[in-house]
């Protein structure tokens, strides 16, 4: 006579069955959750470099087209060489112009970084149909020590500079540079993130403070994405 399972036996088995899927599966959603965010970095960078690209004469970036720093170099780059190259839903472009861009905050938490409508007067901003919103402004060529300093690319003076603030997922939060929103510099070596060329340990540090050294640490780490900063 062959003996089944008693209902005791079988409560038990699909109990310790629930305590490790309990204790496995958040594990396992945070790892997807992070390799979908890596995901959307790396297109979100493909399509950036592309369009900073695109919008140099002859891909040749020592001679970025951006005229001065401040607002009306800025207005003048986006009007007749960047535009065209992003599929825009809405624009800010006049000077603290809010719509675009959410109040952001420093990766610890403890500052804000930016108001509502950007990164300070003199930027403009934009709502692409990817939802990125992006805020941008220039520098001049005599700014290249304080581009530097503040963002971590070893610029050299050839030309005039942009700094790219990009929130990867718009208007939702978390809005906190490192996780959401990231930095980068167009000079003449392209497009990079800031603190590109900071040694690991000086982008470790700042990544835990501030976060715009945050987009070349997941570089450098192979595109991957803490589990905690996926959104």
């Amino acid at each position: 006579m062959k003996k089944g399972f008693t209902m005791a036996e079988v409560l038990i088995v699909i109990g310790i069955i629930g305590i490790i899927a309990a204790m496995t599966l958040p594990a396992i959603i945070a790892k997807y959750k992070s390799m979908v965010v890596a995901t959307q970095l790396k297109k979100l960078y493909s399509v950036t470099s592309q369009a900073m690209l695109k919008a140099v004469p002859d891909g040749d970036f020592e001679n970025i087209p951006i005229a001065d720093g401040g607002y009306t170099g800025v207005r003048n780059f986006y009007d007749f060489y960047l535009k065209k190259q992003f599929n825009t839903i809405h624009e800010c472009l006049e000077i603290d112009e809010g719509g675009c861009w959410a109040l952001t905050k420093n990766r610890d938490g403890k500052t804000n970084y930016s108001g509502t409508s950007g990164f300070g007067s003199g930027t403009i901003g934009f709502v692409t149909v990817d939802g990125y919103n992006f805020s941008i402004d220039t520098w001049t060529v005599s700014d290249w020590e304080r581009v530097k300093q503040y963002f971590g690319v070893n610029v050299t003076g050839k030309t005039h500079m942009a700094v790219i603030h990009v929130d990867a997922n718009g208007m939702k939060g978390p809005n906190v540079i490192g996780k959401d929103v990231f930095v980068f510099v167009l000079s003449e070596k392209g497009l990079t993130p800031a603190g590109s060329d900071k040694t690991d340990e000086e982008i470790e540090e700042e990544c835990k403070t501030t976060g715009r050294y945050c987009f070349a640490k997941i570089m450098r780490n192979n595109w991957t994405v803490d589990p905690k900063d996926a959104w």
